[in-house]
C-alpha cells in the first residue's frame, strides 16, 4: 500500500474540524503545579486540624438505673486546661431515636483530662449515652 495523500481542500476541512489550540500547552503546567500544590497544604493543614481539637470527649461507661434515667461516665481532654467546655450527652433506646439529651458545662479545674458522671432522666429505657458535641466555651 501506497501513501495517502490529501488534497488541500480535504486539508482544510480537517484544520476547520480540530482548530489549533488558543492557549500554549506549557502554560497548564504552572497552572497545575499551583493547583497541586494547595492542595497539598490544604490536606496537610485539614490533616493537623482535625488531628489536634481544642477538646476531645468520650463516653468511658454508662449505667442504666431504670426505665427514666442512665447515668454516664464521660472524660473530657483540653488542649489548654484552662478553657470552659460547653457538652452535651445524649441517651438512645434500644431503636436508636434519642430518648434523653442533657447539655453541661465543665469548669477548668487546672488539669488536661477530667472524669465525671452525668445523670441524664430518659422518657423511655435508655441501653447508651453517647456524647451529642463538645465544644470550647467563653
Amino acid at each position: 500500500m501506497g501513501a495517502v495523500t490529501i488534497s488541500e481542500q480535504d486539508a482544510a476541512r480537517i484544520a476547520r474540524r480540530y482548530p489549533r489550540r488558543r492557549t500554549p500547552s506549557w502554560l497548564w503546567i504552572p497552572l497545575a503545579v499551583t493547583f497541586g500544590a494547595l492542595l497539598v497544604w490544604w490536606t496537610v493543614w485539614a490533616g493537623w486540624h482535625g488531628a489536634n481539637p481544642p477538646v476531645a470527649a468520650k463516653v468511658v461507661g454508662f449505667k442504666v438505673v431504670s426505665d427514666t434515667q442512665i447515668d454516664v461516665q464521660v472524660t473530657v481532654q483540653r488542649a489548654d486546661p484552662s478553657s470552659r467546655v460547653a457538652c452535651q450527652v445524649k441517651a438512645l433506646a434500644i431503636s436508636y431515636e434519642t430518648v434523653g439529651q442533657l447539655p453541661f458545662t465543665w469548669e477548668p479545674t487546672g488539669a488536661e483530662l477530667q472524669t465525671q458522671w452525668v445523670t441524664v432522666r430518659t422518657f423511655k429505657r435508655a441501653v447508651t449515652g453517647e456524647i451529642d458535641y463538645c465544644r470550647v466555651v467563653p
